[in-house]
């Protein structure tokens, strides 16, 4: 009978024990060895919109984790230290632009000034985010960036270490697009910054017939895209959200005068969501007084530094 009744004791310790350490795995959770980045490396241009990289695969884990930079460094093990301390002044957007905007006013209804680290994580996924006003170039060359990254969570932490890696290319001042022509058969857009500034910018446009003789820019008339109650007409006297603060026709060119950059103002938002990078469509047309016959072209072009720019479209025909 003793050794019935100790042999139940025992059983009934280890069944507890059991129980107990069920309970306990429960509490604590699991964190997986095998968390990682199912896309390794990144190649980006960065300053222009958001930049953002997969989250991070969690393989099981337990949610939630929590999820930090602990190092960005290069192939040598050299730590960016500056950079990992670089802070830049952004937009957080609550809202989605439609692109119909009429002002400045209506765009910061739905975006919150803040000051984030340039290059930024979620710690709730592991996202890796590049702010697009990153872009100095002493701290945030061109260049190969590896990521150690720390995930966290009630089962623990690990280091991940060259968990993600990102090579970076500066955007260059300005970006242009060639859209169309008709009654042509192309143009040739050159655009050239000739004199640096830290304000206002200067847009100095010239339109060449093909023997580069100029186009007397009020001849040149541009097509609406929208409509009587809200016109979005695509000629230089629209340069989006810009404010231009003045505008003077020659006979051999046009010339403009903003604030300042970029033109047009350009959104933060990651590509694929609202419009990421707002670029300028100009959609300009002649009926047949500059070369003869009717002919009409259409281009998009942003520029990002201030300063007195030269853009010279010349026809093709």
């Amino acid at each position: 009978m003793r050794r019935i009744y100790l042999s139940f004791c025992l059983l009934f310790v280890t069944g507890m024990a059991l129980l107990t350490g069920c309970k306990k795995q429960e509490k604590i959770g699991f964190i997986s060895p095998t968390i990682a980045y199912t896309t390794k490396t990144l190649t980006v241009v960065t300053g222009r919109g958001l930049i953002m990289s997969a989250a991070l695969a969690t393989d099981g884990s337990t949610k939630p984790i929590e999820a930090s930079i602990v190092s960005i460094h290069d192939e040598n093990g050299k730590v960016f230290t500056e950079l990992m301390n670089y802070k830049v002044d952004t937009y957080y957007w609550t809202g989605t632009p439609t692109g119909l905007e009429t002002s400045l006013d209506q765009i910061n209804k739905i975006r919150i000034a803040a000051k984030k680290p340039a290059i930024d994580i979620n710690p709730t996924n592991g996202q890796i985010i590049i702010y697009p006003e990153a872009k100095d170039p002493a701290i945030f060359p061109s260049g190969r960036y590896i990521f150690d990254i720390k995930v966290k969570n009630s089962g623990g932490e690990m280091i991940i270490k060259n968990a993600l890696t990102i090579n970076t290319t500066p955007a260059g001042p300005y970006s242009y697009a060639f859209s169309g022509v008709d009654g042509i058969t192309g143009i040739d857009v050159t655009m050239e910054k000739t004199v640096a500034s830290t304000g206002p910018t200067k847009l100095i446009v010239r339109t060449l017939r093909k023997d580069d003789t100029p186009i007397d820019p009020k001849t040149l008339l541009g097509y609406e895209y929208g409509t009587v109650a809200n016109p979005n007409l695509k000629d230089w006297h629209n340069l989006g959200l810009q404010k231009i603060v003045k505008y003077t026709e020659f006979p051999d060119r046009l010339e403009i005068e903003t604030e300042g950059t970029p033109i047009p103002v350009i959104g933060g938002l990651p590509t694929g969501q609202g419009i990421p990078i707002w670029a300028q469509r100009i959609d300009m047309y002649n009926n047949n007084s500059a070369i003869g016959k009717y002919f009409n072209y259409w281009f998009d072009f942003a520029i990002f530094e201030p300063g007195t720019w030269n853009i010279t479209i010349k026809l093709k025909y």
